[in-house]
């Protein structure tokens, strides 16, 4: 019995000496955070590594459509756009990129270059339907009626059976009346 208490009582001694060493590096841990990058924010660290992309893969519209949602997650705006743009210039048939741009420049109330953006890639993509249907979207929201029912005709021309043509339809009804 004396043998066990013995054996129990190193044990503890042991286990504390243990519990203090992991006690000890979890305070280090910490501090080393607090002191040399802790507080940089999950959107900061996006943008870093956003930014760390574009220099290693300067020509993928990948990576500059990463670099445009990280500085659009820290508010940056402005930068934002510039990424966006180089996105869609590296990629210029690619509507989703497109998107991206336009979001960004109608999140800035920037209207008019959303829909001159638009614009220039229905120019250069004739046959993308959904783009089409953007245009006459923002165009309408910015009071250019004109613009928008051209560019709803042409989404019905491109995409009559689209499940949104029936919607479509009485928008520009409703575009023709006024």
């Amino acid at each position: 019995m004396l043998l066990d208490q013995k054996r129990t009582r190193r044990l503890v001694q042991v286990v504390a000496i243990l519990t203090s060493l992991a006690f000890a590096g979890v305070i280090f841990v910490v501090l080393g955070l607090v002191f040399f990058g802790g507080d940089a924010s999950p959107e900061d660290q996006v943008l870093s590594d956003a930014k760390a992309r574009v220099q290693a893969e300067p020509q993928s519209a990948d990576a500059w459509e990463e670099l445009a949602s990280g500085y659009a997650g820290t508010g940056e705006l402005p930068q934002a756009i510039i990424a966006a743009r180089k996105a869609v210039q590296l990629a210029p048939r690619d509507y989703r990129r497109l998107q991206t741009l336009v979001s960004l420049q109608v999140r800035a109330t920037d209207t008019d270059a959303a829909i001159a953006t638009v614009q220039k890639f229905t120019a250069d993509n004739p046959r993308n339907a959904d783009a089409f249907l953007q245009l006459g979207q923002l165009a309408e929201d910015a009071g250019r009626t004109d613009l928008a029912r051209l560019s709803y005709q042409a989404f019905l021309r491109l995409e009559p059976d689209d499940p949104s043509a029936v919607a479509v339809k009485q928008r520009l009804a409703q575009l023709t009346g006024s």
